[in-house]
């Protein structure tokens, strides 16, 4: 899919004049192709833009990614990682648009600063499909978003735990819960703790006693929740939710520093969100209640998007949600032997 060579120099002419009022970067994003910066018309050059390394999770979604997107497939794939910097992601996209790519695929840091980027690309005719989080752009600029129903997953979560309660004949109590949340602006954040929020607020015996941004990482949710057991008595939590994976086990670790007790075999409930490996062993373990599935493997679903653009077929909605389950303690040993992540 080779675009008008017109269009792609007035893009390419556009960001030159943009580039003169701005800052240059200390460091350009990481960019891995898989051979020479050449391109082969055998092949579908894709452009991917990744958040960075911050967990377990994004490196099983990258890697899904890259085992999809091969050579032998009919793939060359460009992979970026943004390094957790929104700015970096933007700067991805016009360096992409300029190579004059098939395809882009965003995986946003945060929602908004993409409107021009994403004009761009429409001006040059390359299609953007937006996975895992959402951008905060017109959706007729772009293909389409697939991904997390993130608000789902945290009313999942109340909801297990509602179920949890009542299985042990604890319905009636008040509860006192620690909110770990992930990137300000991210659309996971934004929409599990808007999920667990609506269903909190059903409950008037219920209370968040404590909340923090830990930026969806382990070493800064062991902080912050160090922080947190030196400001409320230990005694007091009944519940601690971190929105994924890596700031539960960071969590835990705080706990275990300061002997306070713990998951199943333990007196605080702990729920988190991702579904790793890494989760059911903490499930299997007795130190994790609950796990609410995030499915990394979006490659599946952006493929079947551009395999219909490439057919010349328009797209019948926006959005494409990808299929997630929700494990416990009493299930995870039934699904660990599966678990690849």
């Amino acid at each position: 899919m080779r675009k008008k060579i017109i269009m792609f120099w007035l893009v390419v002419l556009i960001f030159g004049l943009a580039g003169c009022s701005m800052q240059p970067e200390e460091k350009e994003p990481e960019i891995v192709r898989s051979e020479s910066l050449e391109f082969d018309d055998d092949f579908l050059h894709i452009g991917l833009i990744q958040t960075g390394k911050e967990s377990g999770w994004r490196d099983a979604n990258s890697n899904d990614y890259q085992e999809t997107f091969t050579k032998e497939r009919g793939y060359d794939l460009i992979y970026i990682d943004g390094n957790s910097s929104p700015e970096r992601q933007v700067k991805a996209m016009q360096d992409l648009i300029r190579q004059q790519v098939d395809y882009i695929i965003v995986q946003p840091i945060v929602e908004y600063g993409w409107d021009e980027a994403v004009e761009f690309a429409q001006e040059a005719g390359i299609p953007v499909i937006v996975a895992d989080r959402q951008i905060a752009v017109d959706s007729d600029k772009y293909m389409a978003w697939t991904g997390s129903d993130f608000y789902e997953e945290g009313c999942k979560a109340i909801q297990w735990l509602e179920d949890y309660l009542e299985e042990n004949d604890r319905q009636d109590e008040a509860l006192n819960i620690v909110l770990l949340e992930g990137n300000e602006g991210a659309t996971a954040t934004t929409g599990r703790t808007g999920g667990l929020m609506k269903r909190i607020e059903k409950h008037g015996n219920w209370k968040i006693i404590a909340s923090a941004c830990a930026n969806f990482t382990q070493g800064e949710a062991q902080t912050v929740m160090e922080q947190i057991l030196n400001e409320v008595d230990p005694d007091q939590i009944d519940v601690v939710i971190a929105e994924n994976d890596n700031m539960m086990f960071g969590a835990m670790k705080a706990m275990e520093r300061k002997n306070v007790s713990f998951g199943p075999e333990g007196d605080i409930i702990t729920i988190s969100f991702d579904a790793l490996r890494e989760a059911f062993e903490k499930m299997v373990d007795g130190k994790l209640h609950a796990s609410i599935e995030c499915n990394p493997h979006l490659a599946a679903s952006v493929e079947k998007i551009i395999k219909k653009l490439e057919r010349g077929e328009k797209l019948k909605k926006k959005c494409y949600y990808i299929e997630e389950k929700v494990y416990d303690f009493k299930n995870a040993s039934q699904y660990i032997k599966d678990r690849n992540y």
